[in-house]
């Protein structure tokens, strides 16, 4: 809860889905020293819950089952349990239904893209690191199109980053969403981050103003971008910070482009580029790069 909780407004909430095997309370703890994602709730002013996964004596562990199955039973039925969950927490707090957010890692990413993809009303936006999809297309409710932000880094051993036997590779994945989205593939804006150590992916203009994120660490640490929920800053903004960002901002604050009038453009400006590097006069409504006098560039989006 964060500070300075008012109970009179509506606050949006965050639900963070621990791995397999994982306590909700080591969840927490290490969210709140080492991520510092409870400080950031307090200063953004956000809940943030962090459920506990049931025993499965399938696999003699607790972990998360993606896939809306076994009807209305909270153990059954991940999915129920997660509707069931955010009506819990609203009926002890005040929060905004319309910004109700998902973040997962690993088997709790396979989770909240499953709520995506089969209950996309439950959720405004979601946000996996180092997770796999393992609900096909054809599960998905294509009713409702969902904002997705995706961190996966190359290194992955677990669940990796090309995919196995098991589990989608991250492009399919990606795929799967930009059709779900109805997002243009000829829409992606690439850059480079940490000295090309991350790769941005942004795709835009879907159904209902979706887009999507993907973030390949190629590297953190000075080691391959593992398993991982990522922590080294891009750029200098963590990794949480960015997914919260992208709940709390929407698709244009995703792409990482600001949104600017044309009296503000910079009087050093020398030429102006699109993404494949054509020089353009045409400067409005569409995403371009500004090169400046003194070697900088700008990436803007201009409406007139």
């Amino acid at each position: 809860v964060p500070t300075g909780y008012d109970s009179s407004e509506d606050y949006p909430l965050v639900i963070l889905f621990h791995g397999f095997g994982g306590c909700a309370f080591d969840w927490y703890e290490m969210m709140e020293y080492y991520y510092g994602f409870n400080d950031l709730a307090d200063e953004q002013g956000f809940l943030v819950a962090y459920p506990q996964a049931a025993y499965r004596p399938q696999k003699e562990d607790v972990y998360w089952e993606p896939g809306d199955i076994g009807g209305e039973h909270i153990y059954n039925n991940d999915i129920y349990f997660v509707q069931e969950l955010i009506n819990h927490i609203s009926d002890g707090y005040s929060i905004d239904n319309n910004r109700v957010y998902g973040g997962g890692y690993s088997n709790g990413g396979m989770l909240v893209y499953s709520v995506a993809c089969t209950r996309g009303d439950l959720m405004s936006a979601i946000g996996v690191m180092s997770g796999a999809m393992l609900d096909s297309e054809s599960d998905c409710d294509t009713s409702i199109s969902t904002p997705v932000i995706i961190f996966h880094g190359v290194g992955d051993s677990v669940l990796p980053y090309n995919g196995d036997q098991y589990y989608s590779s991250v492009s399919d994945v990606v795929n799967i969403w930009l059709n779900h989205n109805g997002i243009s593939p000829s829409s992606l804006v690439s850059s480079e981050s940490n000295n090309g150590n991350v790769i941005h992916d942004a795709y835009s203009g879907g159904n209902d103003g979706t887009c999507l994120s993907l973030y390949t660490v190629v590297e953190e640490y000075e080691q391959p971008g593992g398993h991982e929920w990522f922590s080294e800053d891009i750029d200098g903004v963590s990794p949480s910070r960015i997914l919260w960002d992208f709940f709390n901002e929407g698709c244009n604050g995703a792409m990482g482009f600001e949104l600017i009038h044309d009296e503000t453009i910079d009087k050093k400006n020398e030429k102006i580029v699109d993404a494949l590097g054509r020089e353009v006069h045409q400067t409005t409504h569409q995403i371009l790069f500004h090169i400046n006098d003194d070697g900088s560039v700008e990436k803007k989006f201009m409406v007139e």
